[in-house]
């Protein structure tokens, strides 16, 4: 007993059908300025920053204090002069060089280790074993113990840097 497929009639349209809705596509009147403006991802994104800014501000001005919670302008305004009197950009290139040296310390560790793990079988066991061991642990959960180790500065924040580039990279 041999089985058909289903039969399913196949339709033609014809083109004379189609023409009556392309022409009233190429007669319709071009979108106003505004709802191609509401349409615009750019636009509502901003918009939404805007107001989210606008309720910072109204927040800030009616919790009255500035070591709390500073208004949304007070907060610009400090960037802005930080900005150019050169101590944001200078702090800014402080914070990229000490995660530049993590990240490059990382890479350079976990190379070796990589390395140590497919010359000889104890090396991947090695790195087996103490990747399955530090690999789940987040970073910032060692930070409390880095700034006892090695107490508040660079030398703890390379090390909780180097752990989480180490371990995925290895």
């Amino acid at each position: 007993m041999r089985i058909e497929p289903p039969y399913r009639p196949e339709f033609e349209y014809p083109l004379s059908a189609l023409a009556p809705a392309a022409q009233a596509e190429s007669l319709r009147e071009p979108l106003s300025l505004t709802h191609r403006l509401a349409n615009h991802d750019g636009v509502r994104k901003i918009l939404i920053l805007a107001v989210l800014a606008t309720i910072w501000e109204i927040v800030g001005r009616w919790q009255d204090n500035e070591l709390l919670l500073p208004t949304f302008t007070a907060t610009v305004g400090a960037m802005w002069a930080d900005l150019i009197n050169g101590e944001l950009p200078a702090r800014m290139a402080i914070s990229l060089s000490v995660l530049l040296q993590g990240y490059a310390l990382g890479v350079i560790l976990a190379f070796f280790l990589t390395t140590f793990a497919i010359s000889t079988r104890l090396g991947r066991d090695i790195l087996s074993t103490l990747t399955s061991m530090f690999n789940p642990l987040p970073a910032i959960a060692l930070l409390p113990l880095a700034l006892m180790w090695f107490g508040l500065g660079t030398s703890s924040l390379l090390f909780v840097l180097v752990h989480s580039v180490m371990w995925p990279l290895a």
